[in-house]
């Protein structure tokens, strides 16, 4: 997938690396079975949106890459800096807060505890997204390039930097490598989006495995695959032993966690049959290698404003443009076509602090006057079309403090005109707004509705960002007025 697209798409574009976290730890001195057996997740890791569900699966490889499904697996969460993003129920875990951290499977055999761990990301949609969103790889195995997938129209550059750079650095072109055992995060920023935002890629490097099994990764190659219904791809597959030596000899077997959105035969041909996200793998010996294969719409919604600041109590009207998509370019056709039926939706976390904003049927967001300044979330447009992509737009509590007002206040007076056109090729993206208060002289505070539009600062400095129309309020205490930002191409 390119590293700008041109058309909107919400879905966590999310990646299972292209092998299996395998450990053993042991209590006791080796006995039978523990010296000579492995846990293995086969679910690889994962990034998903929170409130989802995800069932993980873990079994025994043994010297032989034979396998056994143990009965006594424990799962258990941990998020990073010791916060909590979810809970398992049996071996399914369901993210209930935005955060990494590490997922953990435990098992007694033969009196030893043998565990294995992966990383999780638990996120929202936002206006760009990273493949792969989660990482777990071993020292020597090679080199991971992450790809950027921004969310909307234009383009932007990115920067990288790694939490912990002795675990896993990464290059200014996206590419990571594993320099030891441990886990880390990647942090990709997107420099020209307004607000510059980031998104975080959790990392875990192995170790070397104390067990000795004929084949400890298999990759796919393409790890990654984009298609439309009724396409067609075929990966392919390689083992490797633990020299990191490729173990000709593996057959294969390739299933699908997904097959409602797309299917495996077991040569490896990739089918389309519907819109989303659908994990296809590969497994010998017991060790399972995974990829994304990200069945695009033929239809996308587009929101606007794909970003909007709102003020606690205030409120925001969106509005959604429906477009198709070229199977040839992968880019939206330019003229839209009549929206679907549309069901706004902002997702809800069942934590008072983060649920900060409520959404009508018709695309009008009231931020909750209780929401605390700096927290986001999302808003959604989803069409009852399995084929239309959904629209989202990021939404955040502004910093649009009024202030208590001053006494004798009783308007504010713009001289400046109350419709203000830029156009970001003119070579001038700011404009200064001219107001004054009336009846006393007071404090004026201003604030944007729509950062990707525009931004203003405390002296009423306008700068534009991005294509759209923005409100820029004016205000001084409960004294208010606004002013409408056009910006164009």
């Amino acid at each position: 997938m390119k590293k700008t697209l041109t058309f909107l798409s919400i879905l966590l574009l999310t990646i299972v690396t292209t092998g299996t976290w395998i450990s053993c730890s042991k209590k006791s001195n080796n006995t039978s079975g523990s010296g000579s057996q492995a846990l293995v997740i086969q679910t690889g890791a994962q990034s998903i949106a929170p409130n989802v569900p995800m069932q993980f699966t873990a079994v025994l490889v043994d010297k032989n890459g034979n396998t056994t499904v143990p009965s006594n697996v424990s799962w258990s969460v941990s998020g990073n800096g010791g916060t909590s993003i979810g809970s398992f129920s049996g071996s399914t875990f369901t993210g209930s807060a935005v955060g990494y951290g590490t997922i953990t499977a435990s098992a007694t055999v033969n009196g030893s505890t043998l565990t294995a761990s992966l990383p999780i990301g638990v996120y929202t949609p936002g206006l760009f997204a990273v493949v792969p969103s989660a990482v777990i790889w071993t020292t020597g195995a090679g080199t991971i390039p992450l790809t950027p997938v921004y969310l909307g129209i234009g383009t932007t550059t990115y920067t990288y930097s790694s939490s912990d750079a002795t675990i896993a650095s990464v290059d200014a072109s996206g590419v990571i490598t594993f320099n030891k055992a441990g886990t880390c995060a990647i942090t990709v920023t997107a420099n020209g989006l307004s607000g510059s935002p980031s998104v975080i890629v959790p990392v875990m490097v192995t170790g070397t495995i104390s067990v000795t099994l004929p084949v400890t990764r298999v990759s796919i190659s393409p790890n990654a695959y984009e298609m439309f219904r009724g396409d067609n791809t075929t990966l392919a597959a390689k083992a490797y032993d633990m020299n990191g030596n490729q173990v000709t000899s593996s057959s294969f077997t390739w299933a699908s966690q997904n097959t409602d959105i797309a299917t495996v035969d077991q040569s490896g041909k990739v089918t389309g049959v519907s819109l989303g996200k659908a994990i296809i793998t590969a497994t010998a010996s017991g060790i399972t290698g995974q990829a994304e294969v990200d069945v695009l719409p033929d239809t996308v919604i587009m929101l606007n404003p794909i970003w909007a600041s709102i003020a606690a109590g205030d409120s925001q009207q969106f509005t959604a443009t429906t477009y198709t998509v070229n199977h040839s370019t992968k880019t939206l056709n330019t003229t839209p076509i009549a929206n679907p039926s549309l069901t706004w939706t902002i997702p809800t976390y069942g934590v008072p602090v983060f649920d900060i904003a409520t959404v009508s049927g018709s695309g009008m967001v009231k931020m909750k006057s209780s929401a605390t300044i700096g927290l986001g979330s999302i808003v959604m447009a989803t069409p009852t079309s399995p084929t239309t992509q959904p629209g989202v737009s990021m939404i955040t509590v502004s910093d649009c403090n009024c202030g208590a007002g001053t006494a004798g206040v009783t308007g504010i007076t713009v001289t400046s005109p109350i419709t203000i056109n830029i156009s970001l090729t003119s070579g001038t993206i700011t404009s200064q707004i001219l107001a004054s208060t009336v009846g006393a002289s007071g404090t004026l505070n201003y604030c944007s509705n729509s950062m990707s539009v525009c931004s203003v600062d405390a002296s009423g400095l306008i700068t534009a960002s991005g294509p759209g129309t923005a409100t820029i309020k004016i205000c001084c205490g409960s004294v208010q007025t606004t002013i409408t930002v056009n910006v164009t191409m």
